[in-house]
């Protein structure tokens, strides 16, 4: 047994409680397997033993009575039925009675137990089924499969141990072999039944050769001779349970397949050509009920999916039926209209709604793209593509701006009305470090959508992309332009025009005339509602004030980070840490700055921008070097200065190379450059983030507590406020915060100085020197 400890006690404290446990799973779950440990643990508490009653082999439904009392050593008399001489038999011994593999007798056998049950009190029953018996009072225990979470997982320990039966030494012994088997058993969905038969074959090819082949599962997963047959093949387990269904369970099972990564009631209904959704609910619950299908809760909804097994199995039917080809259109078509629904709920409160339904949908929406494609089917999978990366992009999934481009030509050729939609998407390919063609993109979606019968994005939409692309491909001044254009429309168009303005403004030393539309900027953003643009719009009020008002800059980025935490906006965490990280730079607080650089570089990472991984990067080197760690400096770099972008967007890494190679000798020139110009950019972001990492704790130790009472910076601002006399209101508004926000420093500033009103704030700020003494700290 492995990972199954947990589950034995369980099952066997609910045996001791209940009549009757129904251990319920799919096939090669391991039902059998649990059932005899938790009846081995059990001997000593049933005076009359534990009995198996094996039912897998039986044909007919009559013949389990006959089955129950030939294990019993029971003969009925005369003219008694069978199951009646059971249980009168039992009656008054205290015995388990272990029933194994129910499923395809069902019927009979919930009768045959519900008799055994109702004569004899003191009998209990342990049932294996893959469905459940529908007996009053039973107890359902749902046998899930292995976890497959890493190395150290249940599913890899069971395939490691059962792989040494087959190769003496077998183990994980590099990361590429653990890697190996960590997705053969993810694979496989964790059911040990396919992991034991799948480990039986290193034997004869290594965990590569196995993984790779697992296409072709069913006929590669074969057991020895000896098993039973619904187990000697991972097929014949899965048929084991499809055979017993009917001809609309079938159905919809095959339907299913064509589904990936889950699905809603309404989405399978839809593609089955189904008017009648509560009519498949009900043959889908009858398939969660025989544990072919899981249903999950999400929320207020619920979300079903097929192991991959499972659905493998089924998308072979449908191809042996010849109904793939009209499944997998459907599939398709649905998706894109569905992508273009959702994206009308996008900009406007609807925001997090319509990106949680991409992140949910990610794994449909990509085979339905790539299945379009294969079939030319090109203005669905341009639909697809358009409107995925349009949403997906403010959820970070830069992949699907890759689907646009891919489609693009293709699309051109179509000329489909929804074409400028598509080219504002790929304009989208600036954050994926392709600003050039991103800029022509988004310049002909502007083209486009002024043509008769196209049907763009919302006006300036278009304009602000091509604007983003200018920036990236060193183009400020059109970005300017490009942004002050759309910040001059009505309507939506200001929720991001302005701030884009705002941030053109500030880069090109307009300073004054940024921080007067900043708030501005912020208020089209809430009155739009959309939280993306709402972050956004945070984030580029708080560049304008960062020369001239360092403290309103971080309190509008506080906002930000709130504001994005609460309304999972991800995107703009990398943004708002690598510029709170260079500001706190700036201003001497090094130690604040460079876990900051390391959110930031992470957040870009993750979500592969490389445009902004590029410039966070580039703005480490000239951190390192202020707090003295020179040769870290010069060998990142030398790394980022390969990329082209880096110089563009941060030039203060011309006048760094200078000094950096004054303060070293040339042999750790030579050396520095040697290493920097072996890392590309990702080795470059993790060279980055192992420095900062290893630096900040010593520099900590050195310096010791910086601030009084532990307090931030920015709560010493709130003291020094406070202390002035400020309401809560006026805070906020001198801070650039909301008034929730300003509360919110205050009750922590009580808690962390061990005070409960403002007078006392006041004398400790005077005890400890917060205020009226120049040189206190911030």
């Amino acid at each position: 047994m492995v990972g199954r400890a947990d589950l034995v006690e369980e099952v066997g404290r609910l045996v001791l409680a209940h009549r009757l446990v129904v251990l319920m799973g799919t096939g090669g779950v391991g039902k059998t397997r649990l059932a005899v440990e938790v009846a081995r643990t059990l001997v000593d508490d049933f005076a009359d033993g534990v009995w198996m009653i094996e039912l897998a082999s039986l044909t007919d439904p009559a013949a389990v009575p006959e089955a129950m009392a030939a294990t019993l050593g029971v003969v009925a008399q005369g003219d008694l039925p069978v199951i009646d001489a059971v249980a009168e038999a039992v009656a008054g011994r205290r015995l388990l009675l272990v029933v194994d593999n129910c499923e395809h007798v069902a019927a009979a056998v919930t009768a045959a137990i519900g008799t055994i049950l109702g004569r004899a009190e003191t009998v209990k029953v342990l049932a294996t089924s893959r469905e459940s018996l529908w007996i009053a009072g039973e107890q359902r225990v749902g046998v899930a499969p292995l976890a497959t979470d890493g190395p150290d997982s249940d599913a890899v320990t069971l395939f490691v141990e059962r792989a040494r039966d087959a190769r003496r030494g077998f183990g994980l012994d590099d990361v590429g072999t653990a890697d190996a088997v960590v997705e053969i058993c993810r694979t496989l969905d964790g059911l040990p039944l396919a992991i034991e038969l799948a480990a039986s074959r290193i034997a004869a090819m290594t965990p590569h050769e196995l993984r790779d082949l697992l296409a072709h599962r069913f006929r590669l997963l074969t057991g020895p001779e000896h098993r039973p047959d619904r187990q000697r093949t991972l097929e014949q387990v899965v048929a084991w349970s499809y055979d017993l269904l009917t001809a609309e369970e079938r159905r919809v099972l095959r339907s299913a397949s064509v589904f990936l990564g889950g699905f809603a009631l309404d989405d399978l209904a839809d593609v089955m050509g189904e008017p009648d959704s509560i009519a498949v609910l009900i043959r889908l619950d009858s398939l969660v009920n025989k544990s072919l299908v899981v249903a999950e809760p999400v929320g207020a909804t619920t979300r079903y999916r097929l192991l991959e097994t499972i659905r493998h199995f089924a998308e072979l039917r449908l191809t042996e039926l010849d109904e793939i080809a009209v499944l997998s259109d459907l599939h398709a078509a649905h998706y894109a209209l569905a992508a273009v629904a959702r994206w009308e709920q996008w900009n406007g409160p609807g925001w997090r709604a319509t990106c949680d339904w991409l992140l949910a949908e990610l794994a449909n929406l990509r085979g339905a793209f790539r299945w379009s494609v294969r079939r030319a089917l090109t203005d669905t999978a341009a639909d697809i593509a358009a409107h995925a990366a349009l949403i997906g992009v403010s959820v970070q999934v830069l992949e699907t701006v890759a689907w646009a481009e891919e489609i693009l030509e293709a699309a051109t050729l179509v000329d489909g009305p929804r074409l400028p939609r598509l080219y504002t998407a790929a304009g989208y390919a600036c954050f994926a470090g392709r600003p050039r063609q991103a800029a022509e993109h988004a310049h002909r979606a502007t083209e486009l959508e002024r043509e008769p019968g196209r049907d763009p994005c919302e006006p300036g939409l278009a304009t602000f992309v091509e604007a983003l692309a200018r920036v990236y491909s060193g183009d400020p001044g059109t970005y300017l332009k490009l942004a002050a254009r759309v910040a001059a429309l009505p309507g939506a168009a200001r929720a991001y025009g302005l701030p884009a303005y705002v941030d053109g403004l500030q880069a090109s030393g307009r300073v004054n005339e940024a921080i007067v539309l900043s708030e501005e900027s912020v208020a089209a953003a809430r009155d739009l509602g959309n939280p993306f643009w709402i972050t956004y719009a945070l984030w580029t009020a708080g560049l304008a004030h960062v020369s001239t008002d360092p403290v309103r800059a971080l309190t509008a980025w506080d906002e930000g980070v709130e504001f994005l935490r609460a309304h999972r906006v991800d995107f703009f965490e990398g943004f708002i840490a690598r510029d709170a990280a260079r500001l706190h730079a700036a201003q001497g607080e090094v130690d604040t700055a460079l876990p900051l650089f390391v959110t930031a570089i992470q957040s870009f990472q993750q979500s592969g921008n490389v445009a902004q991984l590029t410039i966070t990067v580039a703005s480490v080197p000239e951190v390192l070097e202020q707090i003295g760690a020179v040769v870290p400096a010069a060998t990142l770099h030398a790394a980022i200065t390969r990329e082209p972008a880096s110089t563009q967007h941060v030039p203060a890494l011309a006048d760094l190379a200078l000094r950096l190679d004054e303060q070293l000798g040339e042999k750790e020139q030579v050396e520095c450059r040697a290493r920097g110009s072996a890392l590309d950019l990702n080795d470059a972001a993790a060279y980055a983030c192992d420095q900062l990492a290893a630096l900040r704790p010593e520099r900590l130790r050195r310096q010791g507590a910086a601030m009084p009472g532990g307090l931030t910076r920015r709560e010493l601002d709130v003291v020094r406020l406070v202390v002035e006399g400020l309401t809560t209101s006026e805070i906020a508004r001198t801070l650039f915060i909301s008034a929730k926000t300003a509360d919110h420093h205050i009750q922590h500033i009580y808690t962390k100085v061990g005070v409960s009103n403002r007078v006392a704030v006041t004398r400790w700020a005077t005890d400890h020197g917060v205020v009226g003494d120049e040189n206190a700290p911030g």
